[in-house]
């Protein structure tokens, strides 16, 4: 399925998705306890409120990461997507307002999310409907994986070797809950062919595991030299103490790179 174009853009993630749910939530929300954003969320309520409260977040650092990958230089490809512990599939969203922005139309044949929350991941689909201005269609190329990542085996996943496989690793790899080696194994075991890897992390003292989880690949593939990136970016978003939206300092970690697996 291809990105729609600029001029058909309907829906926009900053504007319709997330301002809508800052608006539905209240400013007592934003105090919820959502376990600093680690909650399996349990409602489409504790969805809002997640998004409110992390999504601006989340969309200038996804944001800032996809302008690193260059992917005006796989236009033509088939594209497979894997969202690990996707949540509402916000990098997947991201992504796609990333490429309608810059009207770089990419051949996507599946969208592949993985989360243990169940609501989570119907209100991802729903949100990446919206991203494909409300087609349909786009639901037949959408699965569902309702799983903790631990709890994976490789019969969980089907791909094609000759299509390019795009990893997002969004804040999740900085849990501990995550295990590195199993992942790096069903990623290895899933994915034939070319795999781009996109790491971004908050920027906190876990964000060593980003390192730990590359060198996993370091040590017996094939790849292209990394991109890393730590540097600060502002961004506006929804701050709660004032009530307004305002530009502010959004800490990151991110790690990007290409390994092809035979």
């Amino acid at each position: 399925m291809n990105i729609p174009s600029y001029q058909e853009k309907q829906i926009r993630f900053f504007n319709d998705i997330y301002k809508d749910d800052v608006t539905k939530a209240s400013l007592q929300d934003f105090c919820t306890n959502l376990d600093r954003g680690t909650k399996v969320l349990g409602n489409e309520t504790e969805c809002i409120k997640y998004i409110a409260r992390y999504g601006g977040h989340h969309f200038h650092k996804l944001y800032t990461a996809y302008a690193s990958t260059k992917f005006e230089n796989i236009k033509g490809e088939n594209i497979e997507i894997i969202d690990w512990g996707c949540g509402q599939a916000l990098a997947t969203c991201v992504l796609i307002d990333y490429l309608i922005e810059n009207n770089i139309d990419l051949n996507v044949s599946s969208i592949t999310l993985v989360d243990p929350s169940e609501p989570a991941l119907q209100r991802g689909c729903s949100l990446i409907r919206q991203m494909f201005q409300n087609d349909a269609s786009v639901d037949s190329m959408v699965r569902q994986v309702n799983k903790y990542i631990d709890n994976l085996t490789t019969t969980d996943f089907v791909s094609e070797s000759d299509s390019i496989k795009i990893h997002f690793i969004s804040n999740i790899i900085d849990l501990k809950e995550i295990d590195l080696k199993q992942l790096h194994q069903l990623i290895i075991g899933s994915f034939r062919g070319r795999n781009r890897v996109i790491c971004v992390s908050p920027d906190n003292p876990k964000k060593q595991r980003l390192e730990d989880f590359y060198n996993l690949f370091l040590e017996s593939h094939e790849f292209t030299v990394p991109f890393t990136s730590s540097e600060e970016i502002f961004g506006v978003i929804f701050y709660d103490l004032t009530g307004k939206y305002e530009k502010r300092r959004i800490g990151r970690c991110e790690k990007q790179f290409t390994v092809n697996l035979t």
